[in-house]
């Protein structure tokens, strides 16, 4: 059994594999989901290759830049883990996340992200993270929030000829996931979020005098199709009050019922309005979990948003990441931290969900 690199030429195999484990007759295929992962290219990914050329594990890494304030966070995500039921029990799971973890600190990266968290990861250092405020809008709330919103946009179907705009307004977001509009072209069109769920993605953009000042992507019912899950809110971008008519227009589509929308906790402006607006709204952690992948790399690539005298040379890494990024981290003190508030980071189900 070889625990490496993977080929290109085996990506295929990878995908087939990850397909079998995760998806069933007639869902949308994992190869098209996750273009991140299984498109041919500069691999990040690690597979257990059994000796007549089998994957016999895979575990996908996926690299990008998260931009918060004035950092960019060098990352990596991992996904599609998955091992041939004729290999189980012989740790090769275990074996490829210690890999992934070495590979992502020798490429400078600060954090890997994991969209699970399961004891697998928990052992190797994943934990919760962040903070969310997790929204409901219903009929009433829906039509509460598209009067406070104003008729000033036209919500309208992302076309082609958006992606420069709607690239804009991601970019410009406080934290968020950097794209190009290449990326989000891919992404957009891979419906990976949605298609997990066993939903369609529909985008729509709000326009005022010519100018895209809100968009958002949601994961929906299709048309005459029974939902396995709720409809969500997968991202968005822009005005906050031109969001909150985009959210309400789709909570308020016919066969959604009720909308989820997962808010990151430094979106204050759209939490203010969905609250006005009577959405239920619980709070909690981010999505999955994440470890440190190199500590220097962290504290180096976070330093923009710290006091540069901070020592933290004492605190563990899962104190650290509590530090760093959760907005109601009982460390939390003028006298630890020596700054008010956490770094924020976007909602990781997004369209770059991996």
């Amino acid at each position: 059994m070889q625990l490496r690199l993977i080929k290109p030429a085996e990506l295929e195999q990878a995908a087939l594999l990850a397909h079998s484990i995760f998806r069933k007759a007639g869902d949308t295929s994992m190869k098209e989901l996750f273009p991140l992962i299984f498109s041919p290219g500069y691999t990040h990914s690690y597979a257990a290759v059994a000796e007549d050329g089998n994957i016999a594990a895979f575990m996908g890494l996926v690299p990008s830049t998260i931009c918060t304030g004035e950092a960019f966070l060098n990352v990596f995500s991992i996904g599609a883990v998955c091992t041939d039921p004729a290999y189980r029990g012989q740790g090769l799971a275990g074996q490829l996340l210690q890999l992934c973890q070495t590979h992502a600190a020798n490429a400078g990266a600060s954090l890997i992200f994991v969209s699970g968290d399961r004891s697998l990861y928990t052992r190797a250092g994943c934990v919760p993270f962040g903070g969310t405020q997790f929204a409901e809008l219903n009929a009433s709330s829906a039509h509460a929030l598209a009067a406070a919103a104003g008729e000033e946009w036209t919500l309208r179907p992302m076309q082609p000829g958006d992606f420069f705009a709607v690239n804009r307004l991601l970019n410009e977001r406080e934290a968020g996931q950097v794209y190009s509009p290449g990326e989000l072209a891919l992404l957009l069109g891979a419906e990976a979020y949605a298609g997990v769920l066993g939903l369609s993605q529909r985008t729509l953009v709000a326009v005022r005098d010519g100018s895209i000042e809100g968009f958002a992507a949601m994961a929906v019912p299709a048309a005459d199709v029974p939902a396995p899950s709720p409809a969500t809110a997968v991202e968005w971008a822009g005005q906050p009050q031109a969001v909150a008519a985009l959210l309400a227009k789709a909570a308020l589509c016919g066969g959604v019922g009720t909308l989820q929308v997962p808010v990151p906790w430094q979106e204050r402006s759209l939490l203010a309005l969905l609250r006005d607006a009577g959405a239920s709204l619980s709070a909690g952690a981010n999505s999955g979990t994440v470890c440190i992948a190199d500590r220097e790399a962290l504290l180096r690539q976070t330093e923009v948003c710290r006091k540069r005298s901070l020592d933290l040379s004492s605190v563990d890494d899962k104190e650290l990441i509590s530090l760093l990024f959760d907005p109601a981290s009982p460390l939390r003190t003028s006298d630890s931290l020596g700054e008010s508030e956490a770094i924020p980071l976007p909602y990781m189900s997004g369209l770059h969900f991996i």
